[in-house]
């Protein structure tokens, strides 16, 4: 059976365009994960150039379990006071990508909103799997509770969330938390909640010429959790987790990604916990839509729909 060529939003379309010539001006990556990891960061270069000059960035580290994490620490110029927190993960299909992937975007987002903003790395597959990410990323995000003030942050208004496998992760961490109720709002972008390739968006897409299609997802989530006994614990199978751990929630979700039923299911457990704050499926776009947000007005609407979710909040003018 022959898919239906999906309808992508011109700017999307011409975005992916300028991605593939990129890639090729980069030639073959050098033999190894390093040199994949190499290339990816340095295609994600011009998708982060420009965007807002009034939000200042610091580069730091957090202790973790096993090392010190690398951060990015956004905070809007001239902005005072204890200033609620945005953490969030890349994505990368677990294994890509780094705490500068989305610099534009987290810029975008610090100036929109007010608040600050934390890119922060976590460990990748293959050398580190599940629970590692989970754990570190639970551990960054208790040791910014503890210590925010220290950083000008209010440690009891902390969100958390990312895009695709970041938000798997940051999910994860949070339901791994247990529902600690300094941790006020979550956000998950194209988030990929689930293995499962039965779904609709999943045979509609799979085979579409989309980046991530349907045979890359078992290769995926089996580099993340190689233990099969560790398959259906909370923290990794979010659709089997208590949706109640998590506060609310904004999720958005691509129209023409495999993962986009995925986050319907999500936002289905979220709605009857009382968790779901709003569910949004942005027409026209596929999976790396968020970081596209230097030319995709859609991207670049997504990113404002979640400072305005963080304002709603987490508002910084709060006592």
């Amino acid at each position: 059976m022959t898919q239906p060529t999906p309808e992508l939003d011109p700017q999307l379309r011409a975005a992916f365009a300028k991605s593939a010539d990129i890639s090729a001006s980069l030639g073959a990556p050098d033999p190894g994960i390093a040199g994949v990891r190499r290339n990816f960061d340095l295609g994600r270069r011009y998708w982060n150039e420009g965007g807002p000059d009034d939000v200042e960035s610091q580069e730091q580290s957090i202790a973790g379990p096993t090392r010190q994490v690398p951060v990015v620490i956004y905070r809007p110029r001239g902005a005072s006071g204890l200033l609620p927190v945005f953490v969030y993960l890349h994505g990368g299909g677990f294994r890509l990508g780094s705490h500068w992937s989305n610099d534009r975007q987290m810029r975008e987002m610090a100036h929109a909103w007010g608040g600050v903003v934390i890119s922060a790395d976590y460990l990748h597959v293959p050398e580190h799997v599940f629970p590692s990410a989970v754990d570190e990323t639970a551990a960054v995000l208790q040791w910014l509770h503890g210590n925010a003030a220290a950083l000008g942050l209010d440690g009891d208004r902390i969100a958390f969330g990312g895009s695709s496998a970041g938000a798997v992760v940051a999910f994860g961490a949070a339901v791994g938390l247990g529902g600690v109720p300094w941790l006020r709002a979550a956000v998950g972008i194209v988030g990929a909640f689930s293995a499962g390739t039965s779904t609709p968006s999943m045979q509609l897409y799979g085979d579409a010429g989309l980046y991530p299609d349907a045979a890359s997802v078992a290769p995926m989530f089996n580099a993340y959790v190689p233990d099969p006994a560790l398959r259906n614990d909370p923290r990794a199978n979010l659709l089997a987790a208590d949706a109640k751990l998590l506060p609310p929630t904004f999720l958005a979700a691509a129209e023409f990604d495999i993962f986009r039923d995925a986050s319907a299911a999500m936002a289905q457990r979220l709605e009857l916990a009382g968790r779901l704050h709003a569910f949004n499926i942005y027409p026209g776009m596929g999976h790396l839509f968020f970081g596209t947000s230097r030319s995709v007005d859609r991207a670049a609407q997504c990113v404002r729909d979640v400072a305005a979710f963080l304002a709603q909040r987490l508002p910084c003018d709060a006592a």
